[in-house]
């Protein structure tokens, strides 16, 4: 697993730490959209309410498009690695957030599924992306 970068100093540079960390841990190159910073701001200024709201509205207002969903289903992942990574660097404070993106991510793998399950073509994408 590759290193988290220890050196953030603010929201932003923990926003762009975080987002270029989910990009560069993906085999398949980087995520199109901003989920990964959009969470890792929510985290840092909000807490896990802020983490939950960003979930809400992410949900409400991207589930109807399967790709961007995707993609913030594989960055709630990536983000409770993220933590876990920040963890054994000596953080404290980060098992939190370690359960918070895993329960979401199971959550969202849930939702997707409710509005999906009769589609083939993007459930196939979909655990072909996440798996």
């Amino acid at each position: 697993m590759k290193q988290l970068n220890q050196g953030f100093k603010n929201v932003f540079t923990y926003a762009a730490g975080m987002e270029k960390w989910v990009n560069n841990s993906l085999p398949y190159g980087p995520l199109q959209y901003t989920f990964a910073s959009d969470f890792a701001i929510a985290d840092w200024v909000s807490g896990k309410d802020g983490v939950m709201d960003t979930y809400k509205r992410v949900k409400e207002s991207w589930l109807g498009n399967y790709k961007a969903f995707t993609e913030a289903v594989i960055a709630i992942n990536m983000l409770s690695w993220a933590h876990y990574n920040l963890k054994q660097q000596g953080y404290s404070g980060r098992d939190v957030f370690i359960e918070l993106y895993s329960n979401l991510y199971h959550q969202a793998i849930q939702d997707f599924y409710e509005r999906y399950k009769n589609d083939r073509e993007k459930c196939d994408y979909f655990y072909q992306m996440t798996d």
